[in-house]
């Protein structure tokens, strides 16, 4: 292998190359342009971003900097040079070296980065013989939040601060995190000023290419309303930001996930944003570079090699060092037992599907998540796998039927089965709990400090499971059967089987993704998938039905919801004087209904089975019983759309505060149903055909109360329009709402054909 020493740095005396070294060397290796990588070499071969950034920064000579462009090779001294993107900062680089005569290889990572940023290139590995392995945050406590979890948490820090009249500043390294913040204020169009050193930094970055970072505007002492101000951590008690009176102070760092390190870094939040790989990424970088050895440097380097010599793996540490502020041993006892049990992982399909969202996950573009979904349905072979693992992208672990709600399980039912399990400590689960915002993760921490016995699973093992769980009646055997399973699965499975059960996956599948991934893994129409989930309102069936050809098929079906057609307000300029009704864009007749605050909600009725949806597809069965009791009476099968009101005062909303409580003004008020649209009948599918005909066999279903139709205004011309608008105001209404009668019922869609008006 090619040999590696340690004296005040790393050398490769076969090149005589020093990497990242301390002190100044006739040629060295320099990753980025963190000072602490830095220093005034004779030649410093550097990326060509981190050249630009080091003669911005410390005004080395350019006839001293080697700039080398990415993926590029060059030979020296019978050695092939390739520099590597390390997505830490802006130019960080990895150096790859080849030793031609045996193709013998190495791969420094310097400080680097698995998960995407908005200003670094993102990290490229290669496969290598030796990998010198930086190891900052090498404890397995150190798992990073999902970086769209973390990213939610920092906006709604800042916009709790603007509603309380306060400036945000957010604190954080003025080269790489300042850079990252900015970039996610400017996708938010959040304004911001730069601390001076901020400043410097960022125009020297949109000099080295970011030119998406926006020209910065320096922080003087004042700050406008509205403003974020990004500083660097040594300015807290800077006379600079003394001045700001009203403001509310976070830091940016890897070390949150530290107890206590909110009051150590005297701030009032502290957010997780690393520009280090966590232990997951380090996991993952051995993974794609399958090394024969291993060298750890920083941080936790001799904990993170004794890990992974356990695992059988020829990994050493190749030099001390601590960048801790803590000790090593202050940190390890926070953070939990870094030479605690290590859990072999079964290959199975449940691992493949955790894998699966968490890649996802990790992802922020849109394209990326699409293609790594299409890969993973595409390649299940099993129907029923295909089914299971659709549905369960969408969140829930086990969808609800008729009348039923989906299987949910609260955070005190997942707190009580882990401290159920054994050798799982009380103090030790509750530490994690304080630390952590999320359960799953929760569950994944405390699992990986106690022995496991990690089994195989299938999808349909995982949906058994499901089944028992929601078959279980008391909430003791909940606790249990809970507990007994995740015993059985490896910590990074446990910790996915918990974010089914409490129905968010937190991967950012916004709405029309997973049917894009559907249609582009079995090479169907979009637009087709999309319209086929609409009508089915499965997940797993709209897979099955595109994966064989059969989206034509697709139909609504009693109890099982369908997205509800929306109502958009009709666009006005404010300098429009014209009436309303010329503003319409469909012409007379135009259906008037009254518009009712309520709750909207659909009416399912398929033999003696009845259930009742929410605008959200959620069922209301248990609110609504004597509702149903009387839907039972009704004549026929079908789905109605409508909206719930009492007649005590129609205008009041109904409250949903409890479920299962009293929704409607004390129990005393009568509840009514209004139905304005009918979506299915006696077998029939009906949202493909106009309005107007949709409304004829809703009359002739001859509903009695509590149901009724809702009343319906024509108008021909604008006096007709003018009238019954005044006299639905006069009634006591909040508005109108115009239809189109020759349109068809589009679920999920907020269209033309149906505009909600008001004064």
């Amino acid at each position: 292998m090619i040999e590696v020493r340690f004296q005040r740095g790393l050398h490769l005396p076969e090149l005589d190359l020093w990497l990242d070294p301390w002190d100044a060397k006739p040629w060295a290796f320099v990753s980025h342009a963190h000072a602490d990588h830095f220093a005034r070499h004779e030649s410093a071969l550097c990326s060509e971003a981190t050249a630009a950034l080091v003669q911005c920064r410390f005004r080395l000579a350019e006839s001293r900097i080697e700039a080398l462009p990415y993926q590029v090779p060059v030979t020296r001294d019978g050695f092939r040079l390739r520099l590597l993107p390390a997505g830490h900062i802006t130019g960080s680089a990895m150096l790859h070296v080849t030793r031609l005569k045996d193709n013998a290889t190495l791969l420094y990572t310097g400080d680097f980065k698995t998960r995407r940023g908005r200003t670094a290139e993102p990290v490229n590995f290669l496969a290598a013989d030796t990998l010198i392995l930086e190891t900052t945050f090498g404890l397995p406590g150190y798992d990073f939040p999902n970086p769209m979890e973390i990213e939610s948490s920092i906006l709604r820090f800042i916009n709790d601060a603007f509603a309380d009249g306060e400036t945000p500043v957010l604190f954080g390294y003025s080269l790489g995190k300042a850079q990252e913040a900015l970039a996610l204020l400017t996708e938010h169009s959040i304004p911001a000023l730069l601390h001076p050193a901020v400043a410097a930094m960022t125009t020297a970055c949109r000099a080295a290419g970011f030119e998406m970072l926006p020209e910065p505007v320096v922080f003087d002492g004042h700050a406008p309303p509205g403003h974020v101000i990004i500083a660097p951590p040594h300015s807290i008690h800077s006379k600079l930001l003394r001045g700001l009176k009203a403001k509310r102070t976070a830091m940016l760092t890897g070390w949150a996930l530290q107890t206590g390190s909110k009051y150590r870094y005297q701030v009032d939040e502290i957010f997780p944003l690393s520009d280090h790989a966590d232990h997951a990424g380090l996991l993952e970088c051995i993974q794609r570079v399958r090394p024969k050895r291993i060298l750890t440097v920083h941080g936790f380097a001799q904990e993170f090699a004794a890990e992974l010599r356990a695992k059988g793996l020829d990994a050493w540490c190749a030099m001390g060092g601590d960048q801790l502020e803590l000790s090593i041993a202050q940190a390890a006892h926070r953070s939990g037992n870094a030479n605690g049990p290590r859990h072999s992982r079964a290959i199975c399909a449940v691992a493949d599907f955790s894998d699966l969202c968490r890649l996802v996950g990790e992802t922020s573009s849109r394209v990326a998540k699409t293609g790594f979904l299409a890969a993973y349905l595409r390649g299940l072979t099993s129907d029923d796998d295909l089914r299971l693992a659709a549905n369960w992208l969408t969140g829930e672990a086990l969808p609800g039927k008729s009348g039923e709600r989906p299987l949910l399980l609260g955070v005190a039912t997942i707190r009580r089965s882990l401290l159920s399990l054994p050798n799982v400590r009380a103090e030790r689960c509750r530490e994690i709990f304080l630390a952590q915002t999320d359960p799953a993760r929760t569950a994944r921490l405390v699992l990986q400090e106690i022995p496991l016995k990690p089994q195989a699973l299938d999808l349909p093992g995982l949906a058994a499971f499901f089944q028992e769980l929601a078959a279980t009646s008391g909430s003791l055997e909940r606790i249990e059967r809970l507990a007994a399973r995740l015993a059985t699965l490896h910590p990074m499975e446990g910790e996915t089987l918990v974010r089914l059960l409490t129905g968010d996956l937190r991967i950012g599948l916004k709405d029309g993704l997973l049917t894009d991934a559907i249609a582009a893994a079995f090479q169907r129409d979009a637009t087709e998938v999309r319209h086929a989930q609409m009508l089915t309102g499965d997940s797993g069936e709209t897979a099955l039905l595109a994966r064989h050809g059969k989206l034509a098929e697709a139909s609504l079906r009693p109890l099982v919801p369908v997205k509800f057609m929306l109502a958009a307000p009709l666009a006005r300029d404010e300098d429009d004087k014209r009436p309303l009704f010329e503003l319409l864009p469909f012409t007379p007749p135009i259906w008037l209904e009254p518009e009712f605050v309520g709750i909207r909600a659909q009416l399912h009725k398929l033999g003696g089975a009845v259930s009742l949806f929410s605008r959200d597809l959620r069922a209301l069965d248990d609110d609504f019983p004597e509702l149903l009791a009387s839907a039972r009476e009704l004549a026929g099968d079908f789905i109605l759309d409508g909206i719930l009101v009492t007649d005590a005062d129609f205008q009041k909303p109904l409250e949903r505060g409890i479920i299962g409580g009293d929704l409607f003004h004390g129990g005393v008020a009568p509840l009514r149903f209004i139905a304005f649209d009918l979506l299915w009948h006696n077998g029939g599918d009906l949202p493909g055909l106009p309005l107007l005909e949709r409304r004829e066999k809703l009359e002739a279903l001859a509903l009695t109360p509590p149901f009724e139709l809702i009343t319906i205004l024509a108008a021909e011309d604008a006096l007709e329009f003018e009238t019954a608008f005044q006299q639905m105001f006069l009634d006591g209404h909040a508005g109108m709402i115009a239809k189109n009668p020759t349109s068809p019922y589009a679920p999920g869609r907020h269209g033309k054909a149906w505009l909600t008006l008001q004064r």
